[in-house]
């Protein structure tokens, strides 16, 4: 039975299941959903094995599911945060002669102190039953306990707002048709003679989706990245949306940017452009995944180039 309704606590739908049970979330793919489900960036034709992040723009479940979220501690005293900013000026360099000038600054401000939560990061893949009927699940199954409640409970309703709906499925998957997994969460970029000018034209539209205050800061940070000469560029779909990777083969690394302004950026250690495609966010974000995570302070700057420069020589 498709339930179509948001849900504050999963564990009411799972009164036929014993504790310790495992189950699946998904739904089935029909007529009336079918089109939102290739919206979500699956395709055409619909391909068992293929899996993505949902984008977070689909709902409050999408967004803590692919961004994380951010519990506000009221109760304690303000604490000075920062906030990036470009700063503009026009400077004398001679007589009758001015140029414009830009800078990023740290501009301070006071807030209640907050404790991140990391992104769920829970993807949806496509799955073939062998009696022919495709459905778009949650990856990974659930256990029927405490301890796993907040996430399925998100996880369902991220499938509403993305879907329409969530099904409860029963842990036997044995049934399911076998298919490698293949994740969509990024597309990569013509490369031409110059990869970092071949994708302005990509990343500008990009840059005009963030918040009008945050654009000059992002462009600021993926020009940065794009003057090291990167091998190619690609950009995030889905989930991973405004997010770019700039690759630097002879340097074995690559640069993930945010697009959040006062997150970080991370360095990853490259294999292939295939090995790093098909990590999902949860991985990437993994201490033990990252080489370094540069956070979006005014030192980052430099910290981008002595991380650059220093694998270049290395």
């Amino acid at each position: 039975m498709q339930i179509n309704r948001k849900t504050r606590n999963i564990t009411k739908y799972l009164n036929h299941l014993q504790t310790g049970e495992l189950y699946v979330l998904g739904a089935e793919i029909t007529s009336e959903n079918k089109a939102r489900i290739k919206d979500l960036g699956f395709g055409t034709p619909l391909t068992p094995g293929s899996r993505l992040l949902p984008i977070g723009r689909k709902g409050p479940a999408s967004r803590r599911n692919a961004e994380g979220f951010d519990i506000v501690h009221r109760d304690q005293e303000m604490e000075t945060a920062y906030r990036q900013v470009v700063w503009h000026w026009t400077q004398f360099v001679g007589r009758n002669s001015t140029e414009e000038i830009s800078k990023v600054v740290d501009v301070p401000y006071q807030r209640y102190p907050r404790t991140h939560v990391a992104p769920y990061a829970v993807e949806l893949e496509i799955r073939a039953r062998d009696d022919g009927k495709f459905f778009v699940v949650a990856s990974g199954a659930f256990v029927k306990d405490d301890h796993t409640v907040a996430v399925a409970t998100n996880t369902a309703n991220m499938l509403r707002e993305t879907v329409g709906g969530f099904e409860i499925l029963g842990k036997d998957l044995t049934n399911w048709v076998s298919a490698p997994v293949r994740r969509m969460n990024w597309q990569l970029l013509p490369p031409g003679k110059n990869p970092w000018q071949s994708a302005l034209p990509a990343l500008e539209k990009m840059v005009e989706r963030a918040p009008t205050g945050n654009q000059s800061v992002l462009f600021a940070r993926l020009a940065a990245v794009g003057s090291k000469q990167p091998d190619f560029v690609a950009i995030g779909l889905g989930g991973f949306d405004g997010y770019t990777v700039f690759g630097f083969v002879r340097r074995a690394v690559c640069v993930l940017e945010s697009p959040h302004v006062n997150n970080a950026t991370y360095v990853l250690p490259m294999a292939s452009w295939e090995s790093i495609s098909q990590l999902s966010k949860a991985e990437i974000l993994d201490a033990k995944a990252h080489r370094a995570r540069i956070v979006h302070t005014r030192s980052w700057f430099e910290a981008l180039d002595r991380i650059l420069v220093d694998r270049k020589s290395a």
